[in-house]
């Protein structure tokens, strides 16, 4: 996590506390942090006025970041805000720091503010609508979005921003249109073309999709979201060497990708080798214990071991995650009525 940094100043008040400022500012740039923040502190010390004061702890609070001191780093945009009540850094700042540590009213406040004062900050208005869709506020979101795209027309992350809100309100082709054009606006953007591939494969556009995967192993070779959705494009291309390669590849990126399981889980299982799916689903379930697919892809092996009762349980569990998924498990819950009435 990032903060805008502050500027070098050259004021005429309070020379020695500019002075000082500016060689914790190049040491700040020069990584040599404790440095930094031993001359931020002597400034600090020497009571400069309002606006450099704030912008001495608008520096500060992002060498606390480069700490991993989020707590100080937050203290220090306080007290930029308190010092100078319309420094435009010091809301946004503190707006983004609450909002990567999931206090996303607060940070809307703070973008308000900052709005306030430059009322064509496109940023604001491009963060604020991220934390907007993050409250579930989508149509909030996309008008945030929309703002940001007509303050800065080139700015790529407007357009990705508000593709991913059409993509929530399964508004695909809206979407697709967005994800296109951040593309256009930076020809290297992975997770655009990421993105547009899985919205792709939504509408059923396999080889656009593919495609699109594609692009993103190019510019990310370790990306495993594009893996895992190759792989699910050659899976139902019937290429089940090919997936059960790109699952794996997925799997080896990131051994945290809990969908990459329960796809290879689910190719293993068509394969004959239930004791190697039901490992991968158990694995899927213990990274994300929320995935409902999981459960219900273990329920269908359990039923088949004749587990009744733990099939039971991951069905219930799966249908209680997505209830959509109650109509693809119908005649699994048919064969363990039965299984029941069977019973004596």
């Amino acid at each position: 996590m990032s903060l805008l940094l502050a500027v070098t100043v050259s004021l005429a008040q309070k020379p020695d506390a500019a002075d000082i400022y500016n060689r914790g500012l190049q040491k700040h740039g020069q990584q040599d942090l404790d440095g930094a923040l031993a001359d931020y502190q002597q400034a600090i010390a020497l009571k400069p006025k309002p606006e450099l004061l704030a912008t001495i702890y608008l520096n500060r609070a992002n060498l606390m970041l480069a700490k991993g001191n989020v707590e100080a780093a937050l203290l220090d945009l306080n007290l930029a805000v308190a010092a100078h009540p319309r420094s435009l850094l010091a809301y946004y700042n503190r707006g983004n720091l609450l909002a990567e540590t999931g206090k996303y009213e607060e940070a809307i406040a703070d973008y308000n503010r900052a709005l306030e004062i430059l009322p064509n900050f496109s940023m604001a208005f491009n963060n604020r609508g991220n934390a907007r869709k993050a409250t579930g506020d989508i149509e909030g979101a996309i008008a945030d979005f929309d703002q940001a795209i007509a303050a800065f027309p080139k700015n790529e992350l407007g357009y990705f921003n508000r593709g991913i809100a059409r993509q929530v309100k399964n508004d695909l082709d809206k979407a697709l249109a967005d994800y296109t054009q951040a593309i256009a606006l930076k020809a290297d953007f992975n997770e655009a073309y990421l993105n547009r591939g899985i919205v792709l494969q939504l509408q059923g556009k396999l080889d656009a999709a593919f495609a699109d995967f594609e692009k993103v192993i190019a510019l990310k070779p370790d990306d495993a979201d594009a893996y895992t959705n190759r792989g699910i494009i050659r899976k139902l291309k019937k290429d089940a060497a090919g997936a059960l390669a790109d699952f794996e590849r997925a799997i080896a990126t990131d051994p945290s990708n809990a969908v990459a399981y329960v796809h290879r889980g689910t190719l293993r299982e068509e394969q004959g080798e239930r004791k190697g799916a039901l490992a991968d689903f158990n694995l899927a379930i213990a990274i994300n214990p929320s995935l409902a697919q999981a459960y219900a892809n273990r329920g269908v092996i359990r039923l088949q071991q004749g587990q009744v009762p733990q099939a039971e349980q991951d069905f219930t569990k799966a249908i209680a995650l997505d209830g959509a998924l109650k109509t693809s498990l119908e005649k699994y819950l048919a064969e363990m009525k039965r299984f029941r009435e069977k019973k004596p």
